[in-house]
């Protein structure tokens, strides 16, 4: 009995070259964006600890440290480098019965990184000093 060839089944080669190639350029994008997605992680924390650096910094000033205008510097470790600045705050009083009372503006930067890619926060505050 004769039967009727059927066609051949399965992919042809040009076929899996193209999904092969549409594969390899899904993956490079995902991996890039799973890259990318670490790098901000990474970025964020550095963040963190900078501003919770600087909170800390700025709570001492006045306290541990005189409060007197002028800057300083210093390091945290070898990563982050701080610099505080202290100003007289000036602005027109109220009422002439003012109180003996002194404002400073205090303004604390943080920065860390390489020259070509360095990273900073600035946090300010006023003070007030007898």
């Amino acid at each position: 009995m004769f039967r009727p060839k059927l066609p051949e089944r399965g992919f042809t080669l040009i076929e899996v070259l193209t999904a092969l190639a549409i594969l390899a350029v899904s993956l490079g994008v995902l991996f890039q964006s799973f890259s990318a997605g670490l790098r901000n992680v990474d970025v964020s924390e550095d963040y963190a600890l900078a501003t919770g650096l600087a909170e800390s910094k700025l709570a001492s000033v006045g306290i541990e440290e005189p409060l007197e205008a002028g800057e300083t510097t210093g390091r945290f470790d070898d990563r982050f480098r701080w610099r505080v600045i202290v100003e007289p705050y000036e602005e027109e009083p109220a009422d002439e019965n003012a109180g003996a009372v002194e404002a400073f503006e205090v303004v604390i930067t943080i920065a860390w990184g390489e020259a070509d890619a360095e990273r900073s926060i600035s946090l300010a505050t006023l003070r007030l000093a007898p």
